[in-house]
This record gives C-alpha cells, structure tokens and sequence, in this order.
C-alpha cells in the first residue's frame, strides 16, 4: 500500500512541476504558434500524471472499482501519452519552420496514427488485445500492445531524427542546442516507458518525462535571450561567445574571418520613413545574409551586433570565398529591397578582417580591424 501512495505522490508532484513551468510561459510574451503546442503538449502531459496518479490508487485497491471501470481507468493514461506524442511532433514541425503542419490539411493526415492508436486502446483493450486483466485483477498485455506503442513512439523518434539532423546541418548557432534538446528528448520518456511497463508500481515514467520538459523549456528560455528579436539572428552575446570558442579552437584547413557589415544611410531612412520601415530595412538585411550564408551553413555565423551593424564570423579556405560572400550579401540586399517595393535604396558596406591564431588579439581589436577595412570601403565608394 505504501508503494502505491508513494506511486501518486510522485506522480502529483510532477504535474505540479510542470504547473509552475506552465505559468511562467503563460507569463511570457512569446505567443508564438509552438509556445501554444507546447502549452497544450503540457497541460495533456499533466493529465497523464494525474490520471496515472488515480490509476495507480483503484490498481492498489486503495478505492474500489469494478472490471469495467478499471479498463476505462487504464486507457486514458495510454490517450494523454498518444496525445502528448503528437504535440510533441507537432511542436518540433514548426520548430523546424514548417508552418504548413498546422494547416487544416496537414493536422488531419498527420493525426491519422493518433486517431487509429485512441481507437486501438479504447476497443481493442475490453476485447483483450492491447491489455486485459487476469484472473487475479494483475495488468497483461495483448498482443497489439507493441503495435499501439508504435504509434506514439514513431511521433518522438521521427522527431528526434529530424532535430539531429537539423543541430548538424542549422546556420543559426543559437538554434543549435534546441535541435540537440529535441533529439535527445524522446530518450528519457521512451526508455522510463520500457522501464515503467515492466516496474508498473515505480514511477519512473513521470520523472523522465518531466526532466525532459524542463530541459526544453530551460533550452528555449536560452534562446530567446540569446536571439535578436527583430531580426532573428543571433545577438551580440551569443556572437562574443562563438567566437571566443572559434579563437580557442582553430578548424584544421579553415581561416577565420570577421565580417562586419553596416547598412549605408539608415539614419535617413529612419528620418524620412520613420523606424517601422527602418526595422524593415534591417531584417532584409538579415535576411539577405541568412540566404547568402545557406551554401556553408556551419561555417558562417550570423548576428547582429547593433543598430544598423552585423557581424558575420567565417571560416573559409581562402579569403576569395569572403569577398564572395561579401558581393552575394549586396547583391542581395538590393534584390530583397527592390521585391519589397521599398521607396528608397538600400545597400551594405562589408569590412573584413582575419584572425591571426599565431598572434592572437582580443575581440575588440579584431572588430576594430573589421571597422577600418569597412571605413575605407565607405571611403572609396564615397570618391
């Protein structure tokens, strides 16, 4: 009997947890389409501990229950984790930028497996072939047991794929460790699963899957002070960071390079258009950078630094492929503007310095390196 109030205890403990991390992000202002998934993957992430909390009371005969009413108890832990998979996949769809998941059409093919999984467990479990309970009222399963776990674990493992693959391949340095979060996140709920099923009296399962939504949401939290909010690029902190880490570790074959590019008249188009269309002007200046940098994704990092400055940390072979990169960003940035009907030019300066790892100079003194090329860019375009 103890092990069974221990068993609820833990499992209300952790709903409370995750309470307390759902009223900081209602208290945030990022109301994001993922943050709402994420929300609702929570508040089902609740009502699984506590439904797993009543479930473990009527299995200890802590309150009576008849057969009927025990299938019913059993099933709806296995809906909310089906539930809690799909806004698990949904949430890392448009983590990865696919804004298309939450369209009516692909809500409805991608909820197909959950749907087919709910009906599997409701009328498959009173019939005896996802579980059933024996002569003795002790929990088996049946033989569509492993085929309905398919479902809710097929959601979190094509999720995790899919946050590897993109922590590898992400231009956007800070994105990096929420990629990696995602892959490894479906680790601890789906092996505290396989634990939970065989010590079904040991709550392991509440535990795994609460430290992973904290991890997340601590990983989140990091990103966003870590993110320019206008431009979404990486901010001046997080570049400091990168490149004092790029300067320690030298890339065998890789220079590197800093690039820091400044938008040419922006206090005019702020005075004549005012700062909505200023703002404008500097996220297709970002954007620009970000399409000019798709090529090598790893190897060039973007931020912005302040104001109307951004700086690009490279690594190259050889410094043609900077000046490349440099041409690819104006030429950009004229093309974004002209699409965009802006009613005035635009156009960047590039200044580029390398950092010499044989005599190593601090990050202000390479910057200002970046700042006297881009002066005698502006100087000679000026002539």
């Amino acid at each position: 009997m103890t092990e069974v109030f221990y068993y609820a205890e833990a499992n209300i403990a952790c709903m409370l947890i995750l309470g307390l991390v759902l009223v900081k992000i209602n208290q945030g202002i990022d109301r994001q389409i993922s943050t709402i998934v994420i929300r609702r993957m929570i508040w089902i992430m609740m009502g699984y501990f506590l439904s797993d909390a009543v479930w473990a009371l009527f299995e200890g005969d802590v309150f009576p229950v008849n057969e009927s009413g025990m299938y019913i108890i059993t099933i709806i832990p296995y809906g909310f984790i089906v539930g809690c998979s799909f806004c698990w996949f949904i949430y890392c769809e448009l983590l990865q930028q696919n804004k298309n998941i939450v369209t009516a059409r692909s809500l409805i093919r991608s909820s197909i497996p959950m749907l087919a999984a709910i009906i599997m467990i409701i009328f498959g479990s009173f019939r005896g072939y996802v579980f059933y309970f024996d002569e003795n009222g002790t929990l088996k399963y049946g033989p569509l047991y492993a085929i309905f776990l398919l479902i809710p674990t097929g959601y979190m493992l094509y999720s995790s794929a899919k946050g590897f693959y993109r922590a590898y391949t992400q231009e956007r340095y800070l994105d990096n460790s929420l990629y990696f979060v995602v892959g490894i996140f479906p680790i601890l709920p789906l092996v505290c699963g396989a634990l939970q099923s065989i010590f079904l009296t040991t709550p392991i399962m509440c535990y795994g899957a609460t430290l992973s939504v904290l991890i997340v949401y601590l990983t989140s939290i990091e990103n966003l002070v870590s993110m320019d909010s206008l431009t979404q690029v990486n901010n001046r902190h997080q570049m400091q960071r990168y490149l004092m880490r790029k300067m320690k570790a030298p890339s065998p074959g890789l220079s590197l390079y800093l690039m820091i590019i400044d938008v040419d008249h922006f206090k005019e188009i702020n005075d004549t258009y005012g700062h909505v269309e200023g703002d404008k002007a500097l996220v297709r200046v970002a954007t620009a950078m970000k399409e000019a940098c798709q090529a090598h994704r790893n190897r060039f990092f973007v931020s912005r630094y302040g104001g109307d400055e951004f700086i690009i940390i490279a690594e190259t072979e050889y410094k043609g492929e900077v000046n490349w990169l440099s041409d690819k960003i104006r030429s950009s940035v004229r093309i974004l503007n002209e699409k965009a009907g802006a009613p005035y030019n635009l156009s960047v300066c590039v200044g580029i310095a390398e950092y010499d790892f044989a005599s190593p100079v601090p990050i202000p003194s390479l910057i200002a390196r970046a700042d006297t090329d881009l002066y005698h860019m502006k100087h000679a375009r000026n002539e």
